[in-house]
């Protein structure tokens, strides 16, 4: 996983948890860790998280498009980052866990591409996060789209 060195001086908080996500590549003991290595903070703005993700053969279906269930993982894990972004009263010090997580499949984006994510926070509350995702292929057409809830688990003390 990856980070612009601007999107990083935007948000350090950003930069340490791509920077934790990254150190475990070296294991790969999580789910999400099959995916670190082509995802890349590209630009960071207030209540916007955009990323870009280089399709590999390893992550696609039979039909040699992006799995849905790694389009699912992707998506849960950009729009979660994305929280950290949020500039409203009452910010999480944590990304917090999926309630959850609807996801749109309209067209395939296949091995060799590498696809934008565009992850907008709608709504950050005391206990609940809404993040809106888009997806789009090399030539800018919509091809996925998702709706993420977060709870967050930050600590009441």
């Amino acid at each position: 996983m990856k980070i612009t060195a601007e999107a990083a001086k935007k948000y350090p908080a950003l930069e340490e948890l791509v920077s934790l996500y990254s150190s475990r590549q070296q294991k790969s003991v999580f789910w999400e860790d099959k995916v670190h290595a082509e995802l890349e903070i590209v630009d960071a703005l207030p209540n916007k998280l955009i990323w870009e993700f280089k399709v590999e053969e390893k992550h696609c279906n039979q039909l040699g498009n992006i799995h849905g269930g790694c389009v699912a993982t992707i998506i849960d894990i950009c729009s979660s980052f994305a929280i950290l972004t949020y500039e409203g009263k009452g910010g999480w010090s944590l990304i917090g866990v999926s309630t959850d997580l609807a996801v749109s499949y309209m067209s395939g984006i296949a091995a060799g591409q590498t696809c934008r994510l565009e992850c907008d926070v709608q709504r950050v509350g005391k206990t609940l996060a809404n993040i809106y995702t888009t997806v789009y292929n090399e030539d800018g057409k919509l091809c996925y789209s998702g709706s993420h809830t977060k709870y967050c688990i930050d600590s009441r003390l």
